[in-house]
C-alpha cells in the first residue's frame, strides 16, 4: 500500500494558510490511476507476446519439442514469468488454442441467412490461412491428449457449420438418413477434402469451391 504523506493543516506561527493547498492524495489520484492502467497494459502486452511466440512454436514443431524455456527466451522474459502466468506447457497450449479458436470462429462467421456460396468462401478463407497448421495438429492428435481435444472440438465446429449452412441438403431427411447426409456434407467440405484438391492436386481456390458445391449438390440430387 502507498504511504500517504500526513499534512499539518494548523496555521504555522509567522505564516498564513495557503488557500491553494490540496487535500492529501487528491493530486496524486489521476497519476496513480494512469500508472496502474499503464502497468496493466504492459502486463497484457507481455502475455500476448508470449502467446504469439507459443503459437508459432506449436504451429511449426511437434508438441513434445516445444519447451517453456524456448518460448520464454523468444518472448524476452524469464521462464518463471511464463510459468507464473500459464502454469505449464499444456496450459500454455490450451491458452493459445482458446485464443486461436475465438479468432477462427469470428473469421468463419457469416450472417445466419447467408447463402451457401458466402459461407463456403468464409470457410475456404479459413482453410487458406489456417489449414496447414490444423493438418499439423491432426497428425499429432493420437499422441497428445491436449492436441487431440483441440482437433475433436474443431470437428464438432465443422459439423455445426454443415448443419447451419447446408440446410438444403438436409431438408426433408430425418433419423439415419439425415445423419448420412450430414456426414456426406462434412466429407464434401472437410479440411481433408480441401487438402486433396488444393495441396495434392494443386487446384486453384475457385476450382476447389466449385467442386465442393458440386459435391453438395450431388447429395441433394441423390436424395
Amino acid at each position: 500500500m502507498t504511504n500517504m504523506k500526513v499534512v499539518n493543516h494548523a496555521p504555522q506561527r509567522g505564516s498564513s494558510s495557503n488557500a491553494n493547498s490540496a487535500e492529501p492524495g487528491v493530486g496524486d489520484s489521476p497519476k496513480r490511476s494512469y500508472r496502474m492502467t499503464a502497468r496493466a497494459q504492459a502486463t497484457r502486452a507481455t502475455w500476448e507476446a508470449i502467446l504469439d511466440v507459443a503459437r508459432v512454436a506449436f504451429e511449426h514443431q511437434p508438441f513434445d519439442r516445444v519447451t517453456l524455456n524456448d518460448v520464454a527466451t523468444q518472448s524476452g522474459v524469464t521462464v518463471q514469468t511464463v510459468i507464473r502466468r500459464f502454469g505449464s506447457k499444456e496450459q500454455l497450449f490450451e491458452a493459445v488454442a482458446r485464443r486461436e479458436g475465438a479468432r477462427i470462429k469470428a473469421a468463419r462467421a457469416v450472417p445466419e441467412d447467408a447463402d451457401l456460396e458466402t459461407a463456403l468462401n468464409a470457410l475456404l478463407d479459413h482453410y487458406e490461412e489456417d489449414g496447414d497448421v490444423i493438418l499439423h495438429l491432426i497428425a499429432q492428435e493420437h499422441h497428445w491428449a491436449q492436441v487431440g481435444e483441440v482437433v475433436r472440438e474443431g470437428r464438432q465446429v465443422h459439423r455445426e457449420w454443415v448443419k447451419r449452412h447446408c440446410r438444403h441438403v438436409l431438408t426433408g431427411a430425418g433419423g439415419q438418413e439425415r445423419e448420412r447426409r450430414i456426414h456426406a456434407a462434412i466429407a464434401a467440405t472437410d479440411l481433408s477434402t480441401w487438402k486433396l484438391l488444393r495441396r495434392d492436386l494443386g487446384l486453384e481456390r475457385g476450382e476447389v469451391a466449385t467442386i465442393m458445391i458440386k459435391l453438395l449438390n450431388g447429395i441433394e440430387e441423390e436424395s
